[in-house]
C-alpha cells in the first residue's frame, strides 16, 4: 500500500544518529552511488517518524515509496506495484521478457504463463537503475516485514545490485531484523529505547510543564523508552498522573498493555465510529472506496468514517484511509466482539473480489465451511498462475483448515506444502505436512504424505527425522504396494548418507532395488539402482557401483536437468566419488545450464557444490571459487539445508586449515574424530575425502610415525580394494617419504590432482637434510600453487626456495587468483564475447556495476582492453570458461524461486 506518513509528524527526539545515516545515504545518491539501510527497532520505536522526515528533505530525488500491510501480504507483487507506478510509463524499455514478466506480475497484461520471477526482479533492477541515470532514486518501505514476499525478493535482489547506481532503498522492519534483509547488504540502523533524559524531552513536548520529574522516571523505566508507547501515554494521563498527584494506574499499559489504553480510547465512542473502526482495522487495504462500501452495506456511511476522523483515531487523505497507528489494529479487533467482526468481513467480501474476498469470507470461521474452501481453493488456482506460489499456499492451507472431511483436509495441506516448497517455504512446509500426516489413514494417501515430509525434512537440515519417517513409512506398506515402498526406500537413502549412515543407506537402496525386481519391474527400478551406485560409492564399493551406472547410462542420460535435477546432481557426485571426474563434470553442468535458467535454487546449489568440488580436484581453482561464491548466494535462497554434507567434510576442511598453517597436533584433533566417523558409518571411499591423506601427513610432520604407519595400512587397503588413481598415489608418495627414499619418490606414479601432487613435492623438500634435490620439485611445487592460489603454500615453498636463485615473477594464474570472484565473473562474461549491457543481464548486475568490477579486473591484470583480457584468460586457462550468453534468453516459463546466482561454472575439461 502507499507510504503512510505519521499525521501530524510526533516530535523526533533522541534519534539524532539515525537520522544522520538517513542525510548521509542521501548524500551518496547526489553523488552518484547507491546503498541500502534497514530501519529496526519495536513497534512505537519511531521507524515511520524517521522516514516522514527523510521524505520532507529530499529534493531532487525520484520517491518510490510504500507501507507493508499484514492483511496485504499474501497478495503477491502487491508492494511492487505501488513502488513501481510512477515508473511504469518506461515499462516498455525494457527487453522483452522482463516486460513481460512484470506486466503479468502486476496484472497490467494478460498472463501467457506462470510469472518469472527472476525477469520480474531483473526488471525491478532495470527500472531503477534506468530512472536513477536520470535523477537519484530512493524506495522507502515502510513495515516492510509485512510486504509480500515476491515483491521483497525483488526488492532485496536489487539492493544487493546498486551500489555503484545513484539509487537507495530504506527497509523499515520490526526488531528482530530478518536475516534475509542482513544478507542482502542493508546496513541495519537500530531504534533502541530513549534515554532518560531524552524520555524526559519527549514528554515536555507532549505535555510542557505538566510531567513530574519522578513521573518521567517512571513511565521510562515503564516503557523501555518506547516513543510510540509514551507518546500515546502522554496523550491519555491525566494531568493528576502525570502530575504526580494521582497515582499512575500499576501496571501502565505497556507492550500488550498498550491495545488496552487503545481500547479505553474507543470505549466512549459512538457505535458508528467503533464500526467505522473496526472495518478500517479488518479491511485488507486502506482504500477508502472499499471502507466506505462495506460501511454502507452495514448501514453505518460516511458519517462513521468521519466521526473517527474526527476523534483522531483514523487518518484519510487521497482516497486512502487508515488508523492513526499500526497498534490501534490490535486493540480495536480485541474491543470487537467475534460477532461483530464476522458482520465486519461479511460486508468486506461484499465489496471486494478474487482472492480478497476469499480471505475475508474464510477470516475466523470456525469450524467445516466447504462453500469457503472452495473459494480459497480457486483462488489459490489464480494466485498460483499469475502470482506465485506463496500466496497459493497460503490460501490452500486456510482451506485445509475448513475441509469438510479428513481425506480433503490431507490432500490440501499436501498441495499447501508442494506450493510452499516450491516458493522455498519449507519451514512452513515441513509444518503442514506434519500435522497431515497422522491424518492420512490411507496406505497410499500415507505414502505420498510421508514421502513430501521426508524430503522437506532432508532439506530443512534433520536428516535422522527425515529418515525414520520415511522407513517408517516404507515399513507400513510392506510387500502389498511394492512400487510405493521402493519409492519411499530410495528417499531414505539420501538422508541416511546425509545423517552418516552409510550402511543403512546402502542396505534401503539394495531393498528397492529386490523389491522391483521380484515384481517384475526391473525397468522400473532404474531410480532405485542410480541411488544404490551412490550408497556403493560412499562405502567404498567402487566396481559395484561403477556397474550400476554403466548399466543405466541410457536411462540418466535421457533424465530432465530440470525436472531429475536433484537425483543427476548427486549421480554426478557419484561418478566424482569413483574417479570419473569428466563423465562427473558434464553431468552437473547439464544440470546447472538447466537449473540457473528456471531458478530451481535446489538442484542448482547442489550441482555447484559438486561441481566446486571436482574444480578441487582439477585444479581449476579460479573457476571453482567463484562456483562457490554463487554458492553462498544460492543455498540460503534455496531454504534451509540446501547444501548437504557428511561430518567428515567439516572435519577435513579443518584439519587441512591447520595443516596449511604449519599445525599438525591441531589437525590431528580435526582429523582423528572424522576417522572415527567414517568407522561408525561406513563411508570408506578414500576418495570421497582426503581427510586420510591429510591425518597421514599430520602424524609423519608431528613425529607420530607408527599412528602414521598405521593409517597409512589403513589407507593402501581401502585404496587396494577401490583400486582409483588417487588413493594409489597417496599410498605410494607417502611410503616413500616416510621411509626417506629419493628413489622410491621419483618412481611412485604423479597424483592426478595437482594440488595434492604439489603439496607432495613440498613435503619431499621439507624434509630433513633435503636442499639440493629437492629444489626442481620445489619450483615445481611453487608453480603449482601459484596457478592454484593457495597463498599459504606458495609462502612455505618460497621461503624454502628463498636462496636458491632468482625468483620468477608471477605468472597469469597467480594474478588471476588476486580478482574477486565476481571480478572473475564479469571478466569471463567479456571473454565470452558479451557487451556490457548483455554481461549485466545475464550476470543479473547493474551496467555500472558491471562496468566497475571490469575496470577493477583490468587494473589487476595490467590489461587495456577486451582483446588483452580474452589472451590473458586464455593463458590463464580460464577462456571461454564461463556459459553466460546462456542467460540472455530467459525462458517463456519458469518456476517462482528466490534469487538467481550470478555466474556459472565452465564447461568440461575448460579452465
Amino acid at each position: 500500500m502507499p507510504f503512510r506518513p505519521d499525521p501530524p509528524a510526533p516530535p523526533l527526539v533522541g534519534r539524532a544518529p539515525q537520522a544522520r545515516r538517513l542525510d548521509e545515504l542521501t548524500a551518496r545518491l547526489h553523488a552518484g552511488h547507491g546503498g541500502a539501510l534497514v530501519l529496526v527497532g519495536e513497534p512505537g520505536a519511531g521507524k515511520t517518524a524517521l522516514l516522514t522526515r527523510l521524505l520532507a528533505r529530499l529534493r531532487d530525488v525520484t520517491v518510490l515509496a510504500a507501507t507493508g500491510f499484514e492483511a496485504e501480504s499474501a497478495l503477491p507483487f502487491a508492494t511492487l506495484g505501488d513502488l513501481l507506478r510512477p515508473l511504469l510509463p518506461g515499462l516498455g524499455e525494457l527487453p522483452e521478457p522482463q516486460a513481460r514478466a512484470l506486466g503479468t506480475a502486476l496484472a497490467l497484461t494478460g498472463a501467457a504463463g506462470p510469472v518469472e520471477p527472476y525477469a520480474v526482479c531483473l526488471a525491478t533492477l532495470t527500472l531503477l537503475t534506468a530512472a536513477a541515470e536520470r535523477q537519484p532514486v530512493l524506495v522507502v518501505v515502510d513495515d516492510a516485514g509485512w510486504i509480500d514476499r515476491p515483491s521483497r525478493d525483488a526488492l532485496l535482489f536489487t539492493a544487493r545490485r546498486v551500489e555503484h547506481d545513484a539509487a537507495g532503498l530504506v527497509l523499515a522492519v520490526r526488531d528482530p531484523v530478518p536475516p534475509e534483509f542482513v544478507a542482502a547488504g542493508a546496513d541495519p540502523v537500530r531504534l533502541d529505547g530513549l534515554t532518560p533524559a531524552a524520555t524526559g524531552d519527549l514528554l515536555d513536548r507532549l505535555r510542557p510543564g505538566r510531567v513530574a520529574a519522578g513521573v518521567r522516571a517512571d513511565l521510562w523505566t515503564a516503557t523501555g523508552g518506547n516513543p510510540g508507547a509514551l507518546t500515546e501515554l502522554g496523550h491519555a494521563l491525566g494531568d493528576d498522573q502525570l502530575g504526580g498527584a494521582a497515582a499512575l494506574p500499576d501496571p501502565l499499559p505497556i507492550g500488550a498493555g498498550l491495545r488496552d489504553a487503545f481500547a479505553e480510547r474507543l470505549a466512549p465512542l459512538p457505535p458508528a465510529t467503533r464500526t467505522a473502526l473496526l472495518t478500517a482495522a479488518l479491511a485488507a487495504s486502506d482504500d477508502a472506496g472499499t471502507v466506505t462500501a462495506a460501511l454502507d452495506d452495514l448501514g453505518a456511511g460516511p458519517a462513521a468514517l468521519a466521526g473517527a476522523v474526527s476523534c483522531g483515531l483514523l487518518v484519510q487523505r487521497g482516497g486512502q484511509a487508515r488508523l492513526a497507528h499500526p497498534l490501534l489494529r490490535a486493540a480495536v479487533r480485541h474491543a470487537a466482539a467475534p460477532a461483530e467482526r464476522r458482520r465486519v468481513y461479511d460486508a468486506l467480501a461484499g465489496a471486494a473480489t478474487g482472492a480478497a474476498r476469499a480471505w475475508y469470507r474464510a477470516a475466523e470461521l470456525a469450524g467445516a465451511d466447504e462453500a469457503a474452501a472452495a473459494e480459497l481453493v480457486a483462488a489459490a488456482g489464480t494466485l498460483r498462475r499469475h502470482a506465485g506460489f506463496a500466496g497459493a499456499a497460503r490460501a490452500l492451507h486456510r482451506a485445509a483448515e475448513l475441509a469438510g472431511d479428513r481425506e480433503t483436509y490431507v490432500r490440501r495441506m499436501l498441495a499447501a506444502a508442494a506450493d510452499a516448497q516450491m516458493c522455498g517455504q519449507l519451514p512452513e512446509a515441513s509444518s503442514w505436512l506434519g500435522e497431515a500426516l497422522p491424518a492420512a489413514l490411507e496406505p497410499a494417501l500415507h505414502a505420498e504424505v510421508a514421502l513430501a515430509y521426508g524430503w522437506v525434512l532432508n532439506r530443512c537440515g534433520t536428516p535422522g527425522r527425515a529418515r525414520e519417517i520415511l522407513v517408517a513409512a516404507a515399513q507400513r506398506l510392506g510387500d502389498t504396494d511394492p512400487h510405493r515402498a521402493a519409492g519411499l526406500w530410495c528417499a531414505a537413502v539420501n538422508p541416511a548418507l546425509t545423517s552418516g549412515r552409510v550402511r543403512d543407506a546402502a542396505g534401503y537402496a539394495g531393498r528397492a532395488v529386490t523389491m522391483l525386481d521380484r515384481d517384475g519391474a526391473r525397468a522400473e527400478g532404474a531410480p532405485a539402482r542410480t541411488v544404490l551406485a551412490q550408497a556403493l560409492a560412499v562405502r567404498g564399493r567402487i566396481a559395484g557401483a561403477g556397474r550400476l551406472l554403466d548399466e543405466d547410462r541410457a536411462y540418466l542420460e535421457a533424465l530432465d536437468p530440470l525436472r531429475d535435477g536433484e537425483l543427476l546432481a548427486m549421480t554426478g557426485l557419484t561418478r566424482l566419488w569413483l574417479g570419473r571426474t569428466a563423465e562427473a563434470q558434464a553431468t552437473l553442468l547439464r544440470v546447472v545450464r538447466a537449473a540457473r535458467r528456471a531458478g530451481a535454487l535446489g538442484p542448482l546449489s547442489r550441482a555447484l557444490l559438486f561441481s566446486a568440488m571436482a574444480r578441487y580436484d582439477t585444479g581449476d581453482w579460479a573457476v571453482g571459487l567463484a562456483e562457490a561464491a554463487h554458492l553462498t548466494e544460492a543455498a540460503p535462497l534455496a531454504g534451509p539445508g540446501a547444501v548437504h554434507g557428511l561430518t567428515l567434510f567439516r572435519g577435513a576442511a579443518a584439519g587441512l586449515r591447520h595443516l596449511a598453517a604449519g599445525a599438525p597436533a591441531e589437525a590431528i584433533t580435526c582429523l582423528e574424530p572424522v576417522r572415527d566417523f567414517v568407522a561408525h558409518s561406513g563411508a570408506d571411499n578414500p576418495a570421497a575425502c582426503g581427510w586420510e591423506s591429510d591425518l597421514v601427513e599430520a602424524y609423519r610432520t608431528a613425529g607420530r610415525l607408527p599412528q602414521a604407519h598405521r593409517q597409512l595400512d589403513a589407507l593402501a587397503e581401502r585404496a587396494r580394494i577401490g583400486d582409483l588413481p588417487a588413493p594409489r598415489a597417496d599410498v605410494a608418495l607417502h611410503r616413500a617419504l616416510l621411509a626417506d627414499d629419493p628413489v622410491r619418490f621419483e618412481r611412485a606414479p604423479a597424483h592426478p590432482h595437482p594440488f595434492d601432487q604439489a603439496r607432495m613435492l613440498l613435503a619431499y623438500g621439507e624434509m630433513p637434510g633435503r636442499r639440493d634435490d629437492a629444489v626442481p620439485h620445489l619450483r615445481r611445487a611453487l608453480s603449482i600453487f601459484r596457478r592454484l592460489g593457495a597463498e599459504p603454500f606458495v609462502r612455505r615453498t618460497a621461503a624454502l626456495l628463498a636462496g636458491a636463485g632468482p625468483r620468477r615473477g608471477p605468472d597469469p594464474v597467480s594474478l588471476l587468483a588476486r580478482l574477486t570472484p565476481r571480478e572473475l565473473q564479469v571478466a569471463c562474461a567479456v571473454a565470452d564475447g558479451l557487451s556490457n549491457p548483455e554481461a549485466a543481464q545475464a550476470l543479473f548486475l547493474s551496467r555500472k556495476t558491471v562496468e566497475t568490477h571490469l575496470s577493477s579486473a583490468y587494473r589487476k591484470l595490467g590489461v587495456r582492453s577486451r582483446t588483452q583480457l580474452v589472451r590473458y584468460l586464455a593463458e590463464a586457462g580460464v577462456s571461454g570458461s564461463s556459459p553466460t550468453a546462456d542467460r540472455l534468453a530467459l525462458p517463456a516459463e519458469r518456476p517462482p524461486v528466490g534469487d538467481l546466482p550470478e555466474a556459472g561454472p565452465p564447461g568440461p575439461g575448460q579452465g
